[in-house]
C-alpha cells in the first residue's frame, strides 16, 4: 500500500483534484489536513472523510486560542472521528518546544493518535521537535520535511534522541539524497513518505525516491508500511 502522509485542502470542493494527483503516484492512501489558517477549516477536512475512504482526516489546531484550540480538538477527534493532529508552529505564532503545544498534545494521547509537526527554523526547528516528542515519548510523532533544507541534519539528529520521531519526506524527497541520510542514519523504518500536495506534485515525489534504488522491502516501508503501522491502517 502506498500511503500519503500530507496533504491539504481549503474546502471539500478541492478534493477530487487532489485525489487525481494522488492516483497519478498510485497513492492510495492520503492524510489531510486544512490549509493553514489562523483558525484551520477542520470541517472540510471532516466532509472529505465522509466522501472519501481513502481519506485520513486530521485536525490542525492553533494552540495560541487556548481553551478554543483544545475544544476544537477534541470535538474533532471525537465528533468527527479525525485521526490525527497537525502542529503548524511557523504559522501560528509559537516555539514547539514550549508549553504552548502541551494540552494539544495530551488530548492527542488521550485519543491515541499521532501528531505531524512542520519543521523548518524557530519556532519549529528539528531539535525544538525533538524536544516535544521526547515529552511525549508514547506519541508518535512525524516531522513534516524533516529540516529541509538547511535543518536536516538536525532532525537526524532529534529522530536519534526520540525513537517515537519519524522523518516525513515532504519537500526533502526533491533532494533525495536527504532521504538517503535519513534511512542511513535511523533507518527506513523511521522514515515517512509525504507529498505536501497540492503544493508539490507527489507522482514526482515518488519517482524521486524512487530513483534512489532503496532495497524494495525499504522503499516500500518508506511509500506506506510505516505509516500504516503509525495510524494502524
Amino acid at each position: 500500500m502506498r500511503a500519503d502522509c500530507e496533504a491539504y485542502v481549503s474546502t471539500a470542493e478541492d478534493l477530487p483534484d487532489l485525489l487525481a494527483m494522488e492516483d497519478r503516484a498510485g497513492i492510495e492512501k492520503v492524510v489531510l489536513i486544512a490549509s493553514v489558517q489562523y483558525r484551520p477549516n477542520n470541517r472540510a477536512v471532516a466532509e472529505c472523510g465522509r466522501l472519501s475512504d481513502r481519506i485520513i482526516p486530521c485536525a490542525c489546531v492553533n494552540p495560541r486560542l487556548a481553551e478554543e484550540a483544545t475544544s476544537e480538538l477534541e470535538r474533532c477527534l471525537g465528533e468527527d472521528s479525525m485521526r490525527g493532529l497537525k502542529l503548524m508552529s511557523a504559522n501560528h505564532g509559537y516555539v514547539v518546544s514550549s508549553d504552548a503545544a502541551n494540552d494539544c498534545v495530551e488530548i492527542a494521547r488521550s485519543y491515541g493518535v499521532p501528531v505531524t509537526v512542520h519543521s523548518q527554523g524557530t519556532p519549529s526547528h528539528p531539535l525544538e521537535i525533538g524536544v516535544l516528542a521526547r515529552r511525549f515519548p508514547d506519541v508518535p510523532f512525524i516531522m513534516d520535511h524533516m529540516g529541509h533544507r538547511y535543518w536536516r541534519g538536525q532532525a537526524i539528529d532529534a529522530a536519534r534522541l526520540a525513537e517515537n520521531l519519524y522523518l516525513g519526506t515532504c519537500i526533502a524527497a526533491f533532494e533525495p539524497g536527504a532521504v538517503r541520510d535519513a534511512v542511513d542514519a535511523v533507518g527506513a523504518d523511521r522514515v515517512v513518505f509525504g507529498s505536501n500536495a497540492p503544493t508539490a506534485h507527489p507522482d514526482l515525489a515518488v519517482e524521486s525516491i524512487a530513483r534512489l534504488g532503496l532495497p524494495q522491502d525499504q522503499f516500500d516501508l518508506i511509500m506506506g508500511g510505516n505509516l500504516a503501522r503509525i495510524y494502524g491502517l
